[in-house]
């Protein structure tokens, strides 16, 4: 009851989308997994057993003491990645497995599990729950000035009903 008599600003709104504006606009990204190799030489010899079909990736990953855990970047934006590797995998939209590219770790293979689109959410979409979770927050405050007062009229003897009649809560 009283979320909705809480004003809120409509610039506090405004401020945090602003705020928040990571959740709410987001670039493309990819579920990749890196495999890191030693040293360039290591790299293209597994890039060409690959290549020529004498491996797979899951086979290159156990090769090297690892787990898919261990080699798993999840979703990664172009911004997770050097420029450098971010060109090139967020450029190709037909291969599974790139690389190797350098890598900050050395030269990898990356693995591209899912494309995902980038996605916006306009201001005016997320305006009115924005609006709502602050006027929650608001009411909690509301409620948390009234306390003291509400103990001092039931450690005065008031009744609930009473309480009701003099203050803005509702006996219900």
């Amino acid at each position: 009851m009283i979320m909705d008599s809480v004003e809120i600003d409509p610039t506090v709104i405004r401020a945090l989308y602003d705020e928040r504006i990571a959740e709410y606009v987001q670039p493309e990204r990819r579920l990749l997994e890196r495999l890191v190799f030693p040293n360039q030489e290591d790299a293209d010899a597994a890039r060409a057993a690959l290549d020529a079909g004498e491996t797979d990736y899951d086979t290159l990953v156990e090769d090297r003491g690892l787990t898919l855990d261990d080699v798993d970047l999840g979703e990664t934006a172009p911004d997770d990645l050097s420029d450098a590797a971010a060109a090139v995998i967020f450029a190709d939209t037909e291969s599974e497995i790139i690389g190797p590219l350098e890598s900050r770790f050395g030269p990898a293979l990356f693995r591209i599990n899912a494309v995902l689109d980038a996605t916006e959410v306009p201001y005016e979409d997320a305006a009115e729950d924005l609006r709502a979770e602050l006027a929650e927050d608001g009411a909690r405050r509301a409620i948390d000035d009234m306390l003291e007062e509400l103990d001092d009229l039931l450690a005065g003897g008031a009744t609930l009903e009473e309480i009701a009649d003099e203050t803005d809560m509702v006996f219900a």
